[in-house]
């Protein structure tokens, strides 16, 4: 068993040296001495080789994405090149901001950019199950969009026993890239949750 174990892992070093030497070849000058315009990418886990630079990037962790909420946020208002879905079930009033690269914020008292064509087209305002709040752009302008949620405050109901706090899912689509989920808590009035930042390039 043990020498099992030690000729796998000769195999697994052996197949490591391979795909290095394999991308050191791809990464080569063309056989007239000239640098070639073509950039090879060659990705291995994490770690992107373009030409003779690597840029090692944070691994992407895919068992986060809530699948169920980006069907849900697939099925809530429009799309575009870039859309930002929030998504609750308690009864309460959560607001979806968004901070565009040219400084204005996209949310229910600015909803609509004619500059950069940013749109908020689905506005909850009750909560319960099923809210959602949509901001979606069909040609983005680049740079960053910085996306956060508000508490805005909680829903009046003659039945005190409806959850009132809980957990939001927010849903970033954007044109060329996997859809990304982030979860929140949110518990009381005026609380504001930075959930993350968008590049556009």
């Amino acid at each position: 068993m043990k020498k099992l174990k030690i000729i796998l892992g000769s195999v697994y070093v052996v197949l490591i040296v391979l795909l290095l030497l394999l991308m050191l070849r791809k990464c080569q000058p063309t056989p007239s001495g000239e640098p070639s315009t073509r950039v090879d990418t060659v990705r291995v886990d994490s770690i992107v080789v373009i030409h003779d630079t690597v840029v090692v990037e944070p691994p992407v962790d895919t068992t986060t994405v809530d699948t169920t909420a980006v069907r849900e946020a697939e099925e809530t208002g429009n799309s575009g090149a870039l859309k930002v879905t929030l998504l609750w079930d308690f009864y309460a009033d959560i607001d979806l901001h968004v901070v565009q690269p040219n400084g204005k914020e996209i949310y229910f008292k600015y909803p609509k950019d004619r500059t950069t064509g940013g749109q908020l087209d689905v506005d909850n305002r009750s909560g319960g199950e099923g809210a959602a709040e949509n901001i979606y752009w069909s040609d983005p302008p680049s740079g960053e969009y910085k996306v956060s949620i508000v508490y805005y405050k909680e829903v009046s109901s003659i039945f005190r026993t409806l959850p009132q706090t809980g957990t939001c899912t927010v849903v970033v689509m954007q044109e060329g890239r996997e859809p990304r989920t982030y979860k929140v808590e949110m518990a009381r009035r005026k609380e504001k949750k930075e959930i993350t930042t968008v590049v556009v390039p």
